[in-house]
């Protein structure tokens, strides 16, 4: 070949720089990978999908969310059950009004069977959540109360207080009672009847009976 058409040719010839060099070797390198991958996972990709994307409710499972709240589905719970993370709601009627927690709560008895443990728990949340108001003893002479402060709440040792049934003081606790709040958020169901326990024990060591003694 002569000299002139080797300088053609190389004119022509596009000049290799290592960067080209990298270019092309990390591009075959790439689509080595890229090419298989593609085609094992392109039957499994769906196109125009909109009616197997859209929300739908199956059983035992979620279909979106509005507002931060899972959806569930519509499917009635067998009788008698409730779900995993379900808690059971108390006293769903009614306002916070005295005479309902005296009409509605009267009505359902305490669940929770009176051991130490039970009144030690039902200690605890007293002392977390009621004595600020209620007061160590239940007298209602919080520390949160006084002049220039919250108006005391009624002393749990009256003659009324004494004779609510354990459904109105844990309805109370639920739903509130003219001035008191409601304490659903703060006080777990069953803690609230362990509550109802240990105000018993506070009017009891206040007021004794002599059945109270009898072993």
């Amino acid at each position: 070949m002569s000299s002139g058409w080797k300088n053609t040719l190389s004119n022509w010839l596009p000049r290799w720089s290592p960067g080209m060099y990298r270019f092309t070797l990390g591009t075959m390198v790439a689509l080595a990978f890229v090419v298989p991958l593609t085609l094992v996972a392109l039957p499994f990709i769906e196109f125009l999908n909109g009616m197997a994307a859209q929300p739908k409710a199956r059983p035992q499972m979620t279909y979106g969310r509005v507002f931060g709240q899972e959806l569930h589905t519509l499917r009635a719970s067998p009788a008698g059950t409730i779900s995993r993370d379900q808690r059971p709601v108390l006293f769903e009627t009614g306002g916070n009004t005295v005479e309902d927690a005296v009409s509605i709560g009267a009505k359902v008895a305490n669940p929770i069977p009176v051991t130490m443990e039970a009144l030690r728990r039902g200690q605890n949340r007293y002392d977390i959540y009621c004595i600020t108001c209620h007061g160590r003893n239940g007298e209602g002479n919080g520390p949160v109360v006084g002049p220039n402060r919250f108006p005391a709440p009624p002393s749990l040792h009256t003659d009324q207080a004494r004779r609510y049934a354990d459904g109105t003081i844990c309805y109370i606790i639920t739903k509130g009672a003219g001035k008191m709040p409601a304490y659903a958020e703060q006080i777990e169901p069953e803690d609230r009847w362990k509550v109802v326990h240990y105000v018993r024990a506070l009017q009891r060591a206040r007021n004794p009976k002599p059945e109270d003694y009898q072993p």
